[in-house]
């Protein structure tokens, strides 16, 4: 979808009583905008991102390559946020079993605050970038080894 398009949707969203909005557009994708009531803050874009499957660098002796498991790569340039605030806590933390449309990150764009969300079920193998971290696109951000 188109940025301009986007802020626009934003726009609408600030300026009205609605607390939600979500479109999807076949061939664009979906969107989704969520307006904070409580602090006052900008909506939230909701991006789903499909997993793909890790390429794993040649393992360090004494480790094991793992191709089972699923690179999130950021879908765009921004700022890695591991948590919706400063001093919240983290949306997930390595170890914790994740499920579709959870949100992992937020990733920060043109000051717009984007959830990434999660399309596998599993659990948290690696989280890749540091807090507060600017990504460009590709960046791997989390390996998620699935369930099943």
């Amino acid at each position: 979808m188109d940025i301009r398009y986007l802020k626009k949707l934003i726009k609408v969203v600030e300026d009205s009583q609605i607390s939600e909005l979500e479109i999807e557009e076949q061939g664009s994708g979906r969107v989704k905008i969520v307006k904070n009531l409580l602090s006052g803050a900008q909506p939230v874009v909701h991006l789903p991102v499909a997993p793909q499957t890790a390429t794993q660098p040649a393992p360090a002796a004494g480790e094991k390559a793992d191709s089972n498991l699923f690179e999130i790569t950021s879908p765009m340039v921004g700022t890695f946020y591991r948590a919706p605030s400063p001093g919240a806590a983290s949306f997930v933390e390595v170890g914790d079993r994740v499920k579709p449309g959870q949100t992992l990150c937020i990733l920060e764009a043109m000051k717009l605050m984007n959830e990434l969300e999660c399309e596998v079920a599993g659990v948290v193998s690696e989280i890749c970038v540091e807090n507060a971290e600017p990504v460009e696109f590709g960046t791997r951000l989390f390996l998620i080894e699935p369930e099943g």
